[in-house]
């Protein structure tokens, strides 16, 4: 099992409710199918409604645990009594030790959920090891009974007596020792990080020069660098950075949220996107870009016409380098990749637009077209994180960790090497170690993990 929000994995696990019957109730969810799943780290779960929602706002959608597997214990609802529960519009929950009632934040369970966009469905994970702020456990390990409720329309799953669950504590494979080398040193890394204003800070400067040293990138891309010219940023990190592949660092800084890449290799054209921008990059040997790097920084949080209004002009500016006599072009078969903080908090359709080519506003920007040079969809690139199923690149407060950081890619003629989701909370000691890495080093850059993905260049 993991949580990264395309659910395949879900098909082998039996549903405890299977619905087709619509509720029918005037503004109500209607809950169609729950699913239940564990291993010795995490319970998982999976719902999927009859509507498009942002789970994380506008619902009352709520989730009890009778942890103790005792009707008498507990808030009474549903035939079952409830030590946890949880509401995902709120964010927000209560556990009930035995006349106390302690608040519950995210963190308090351990959740992580996907996707962090609209959809019809959900899937989460809460850890068997979390704990409130005073040191209680939150999930015992033993059977418990499960509701999900809309406290809008009362529809209610299961119906009676709740779902009584057994957990398997099943071992998770063992993780292999963490190595963060390419697989074949010819392959050319990109690490992006939205390091949001965080890059100067004097106390913050080891934490990046310990990761970057680490991680060993060939371009480094940033989002949200805005103190500072290219140069400037260049002289900081470059003592971090390994040495050139050409001998040479080219700096470049542009678009609204100030991107900012640190390359190998120059940039025939630089293009601002709104708060995004592009790289088109000149490889050794050859006069015209062989690499069309997009870096993301799109507009945050409920902006979500803004957001649509970018991805639109992007995939606009995509399908300009593949058309021969636009503004500017590409040889065909051009490597072109999309990577960085799309910011993807809102309505699904932005992601459509970006990974498919559905372009919204075509009066503006054009035709919907499919941006892959062999006519496809763009690849979503999924890093996962080494130490947990998980695929979150921002965690914070307030909202679950979410992923906010995305990698999209030609996959018709750009092949991926290694790939992952950068953290140091949870790394192993002996990795911590081999790395000089701290625990909480990832954590003093900023709330954004970099993600790191070696790119295979014929």
């Amino acid at each position: 099992m993991a949580i990264d929000g395309r659910f395949e994995d879900w098909s082998t696990i039996p549903l405890i409710v299977d619905k087709s019957e619509p509720n029918a109730v005037q503004g109500a969810v209607d809950l169609l199918h729950v699913g239940i799943a564990d291993d010795e780290a995490y319970l998982y779960f999976y719902l999927k409604v009859d509507q498009e929602i942002l789970w994380q706002v506008d619902n009352r959608i709520r989730f009890y645990l009778d942890t103790d597997d005792n009707p008498n214990t507990g808030k009474a609802i549903g035939g079952i009594g409830a030590e946890v529960s949880f509401t995902f519009g709120e964010r927000k929950g209560q556990l009930l030790v035995g006349k106390d009632t302690l608040p519950l934040e995210y963190q308090h369970l351990g959740l992580v959920g996907a996707p962090s966009t609209t959809s019809d469905q959900f899937e989460w994970a809460l850890s068997w090891d979390a704990q409130t702020d005073n040191g209680q456990v939150s999930l015992p390990k033993k059977p418990f009974r499960f509701l999900v409720v809309d406290e809008v329309g009362g529809d209610m799953h299961p119906d009676e007596d709740g779902l009584r669950y057994v957990p398997t504590l099943t071992p998770r494979s063992l993780v292999p020792e963490v190595s963060f080398e390419r697989v074949d040193p010819t392959h050319l890394r990109l690490l992006s990080h939205n390091v949001n204003r965080r890059h100067f800070h004097p106390d913050k400067k080891d934490a990046f020069t310990r990761i970057y040293q680490a991680l060993a990138p060939d371009m480094l891309l940033l989002q949200e660098a805005y103190e500072g010219e290219a140069e400037e940023i260049l002289e900081y990190f470059q003592p971090a950075l390994p040495v050139s592949r050409s001998g040479q660092w080219y700096a470049y800084k542009a678009g609204e949220e100030a991107t900012v890449l640190l390359s190998p290799y120059p940039a025939k054209h630089v293009v601002p996107l709104g708060n995004s921008a592009a790289y088109l990059l000149q490889l050794p040997g050859e006069e015209e870009p062989q690499l069309a790097l997009i870096a993301l920084s799109m507009p945050c949080c409920r902006q979500d016409s803004a957001r649509q209004a970018e991805a639109d002009q992007i995939l606009a500016f995509i399908r300009d380098l593949q058309t021969p006599g636009g503004t500017i072009d590409v040889p065909q078969d051009t490597p072109i990749m999309l990577a960085g903080d799309a910011n993807l908090v809102g309505l699904k359709r932005q992601y459509t637009t970006l990974l498919e080519g559905v372009i919204q506003n075509e009066a503006t920007y054009g035709k919907a077209f499919s941006p892959d040079w062999d006519g496809t969809a763009l690849m979503d690139l999924h890093p996962q994180h080494f130490q947990r199923p998980h695929t979150y690149t921002w965690r914070g407060r307030g909202f679950f960790p979410g992923r906010l950081d995305y990698v999209f890619y030609t996959d018709s003629v750009l092949k991926i090497g290694r790939n992952f989701v950068f953290d140091t909370v949870g790394l192993p000691k002996t990795t911590l170690e081999k790395y000089s890495l701290r625990e909480m080093d990832a954590p003093n850059t900023y709330k954004h993990m970099p993600l790191v993905v070696d790119m295979v260049l014929q």
